[in-house]
């Protein structure tokens, strides 16, 4: 089970790679997209922190990344990109392709046809914001050329052990720290860095605008889960509302779970956080690792 660390810079590959990453994810943003498009970035972080700079960047980040055998993968994780983008979007993955990153990250399913038309990409993952909530959703993507999902934040071990059973063959990543989202990540248009203290105190989180989940009135066996598994998913939802229990989690307990059910890696949530928070991190989840695995 390897560490998936955020990376943001090429200064930041040797000390994470020291620290324990074993993989990195990454984007860029440069003038090219956030001129014409400053509030919808191409990759769900704001402008000014949270990514490489350019692409020279990225190539020297890999070649640094390759030398070391750790695999890098590139983040074009946007919900979905509307038509005058895809040009500009193609263009992020050509160039991301001569740097030589190993993966892209996506959620739009529009854009995965758009990869699947051209020449053979490379690895294909499913961000969180493809929503991935059962297993038949991961055979989905799987089907379309998928090699990874990422399961979403908030399903418990136990569905996320039935998921990774009926895929024993698509690799798999969960989130540890920093997550900070109570909220659905696929179904939601906001961005953490849109809030800050000029923002009323009670959306001082840009996602802490507050929704409803409610069971659909199916039975049991047509719901495919048992009815109370879905009475504690709203139960959980709404306990996420009043605290936001999820500012600061952290998921070392369950380690030894993930590493049962095969997940692949365990992603460090942190792009834009410093190199040294980076290391720290992923420090406290390499030092864990090795006591799991003797």
């Amino acid at each position: 089970m390897k560490i998936l660390s955020p990376l943001d810079s090429p200064s930041e590959v040797e000390p994470l790679i020291e620290a324990g990453a074993g993989e990195f994810y990454c984007g860029v943003l440069e003038e090219s997209w956030h001129k014409p498009y400053p509030v919808i970035s191409i990759n769900r972080r704001p402008a000014g922190k949270g990514h490489l700079r350019n692409f020279a960047e990225l190539a020297e980040a890999v070649a640094i990344s390759h030398r070391n055998d750790i695999p890098v993968f590139f983040t074009v994780n946007e919900h979905y990109y509307t038509k005058p983008q895809l040009p500009l979007v193609k263009d992020y993955i050509d160039r991301a392709c001569d740097a030589g990153v190993d993966a892209f990250i996506i959620a739009d399913y529009g854009l995965l046809h758009l990869l699947r038309e051209g020449p053979a990409p490379p690895a294909i993952h499913i961000s969180t914001g493809g929503t991935v909530f059962n297993w038949r959703t991961a055979r989905f993507y799987r089907e379309l050329g998928a090699t990874r999902i990422t399961l979403p934040r908030h399903l418990s071990l136990d569905e996320m052990k039935r998921l990774v059973a009926h895929v024993p063959d698509l690799e798999t990543t969960v989130f540890v720290f920093n997550s900070r989202c109570i909220n659905v990540d696929g179904f939601c248009t906001f961005q953490h860095g849109l809030s800050g203290r000029q923002t009323p105190a009670f959306y001082r989180n840009a996602c802490m605008l507050p929704y409803e989940i409610t069971p659909i009135p199916l039975t049991a066996a047509a719901a495919e889960e048992p009815a109370e598994d879905i009475e504690q998913l709203v139960s959980r939802q709404r306990v996420w509302e009043k605290v936001h229990l999820d500012d600061y989690p952290c998921a070392a307990c369950a380690l030894y779970e993930f590493k049962e059910m095969g997940t692949t890696s365990i992603k460090i949530v942190g792009r834009g956080n410093t190199t040294v928070r980076k290391t720290t991190d992923v420090s406290f989840f390499k030092n864990l690792l090795n006591c799991l695995c003797g």
